[in-house]
């Protein structure tokens, strides 16, 4: 048995974000976005350190949507891709050549090109409300 990681890349999020600024200055920006009532992250680390986050979408149009009313806003918004990807680990098992050769077969000819020897199950979140004050 051995333990085997796949990377599997996902389909790139569209975030809009005021682009990384001085500390200072973002969190000025910020403390002023979020007073009146828009909803603002700032980004922590990486290469968009000190930048404000105003939402990850999976549409291009909704992120468009935000981007044009943050700028109709006067806000200094751009957006950009968010790539990402999927993490797989899989145990791996060995068995017998022949057997496991007609096991795969039967299942192909049962599920065809849909078939996919690796099963994709998603953890449980662990920042959800019942577990947050």
């Amino acid at each position: 048995m051995s333990l085997q990681e796949v990377d599997r890349p996902l389909p790139a999020l569209h975030w809009v974000i005021v682009p990384p600024q001085p500390a200072d200055v973002a969190l000025r920006q910020l403390r002023e976005m979020q007073d009146q009532g828009v909803d603002s992250y700032l980004v922590a680390e990486g290469p968009n350190k000190n930048a404000i986050s105003l939402g990850l979408f999976e549409s291009q149009d909704a992120a468009i949507s935000v981007l044009k009313e943050k700028k109709h806003k006067n806000f200094n918004v751009v957006l950009v891709n968010f790539d990402r990807n999927q993490i797989s680990y899989a145990l791996a098992f060995e068995a017998e050549p022949n057997f496991a050769m007609e096991m795969a077969q039967a299942l192909e000819a049962d599920y065809g090109s849909e078939f996919d020897f690796i099963e994709i199950d998603r953890c449980e979140g662990v920042a959800t409300a019942e577990k947050n004050p």
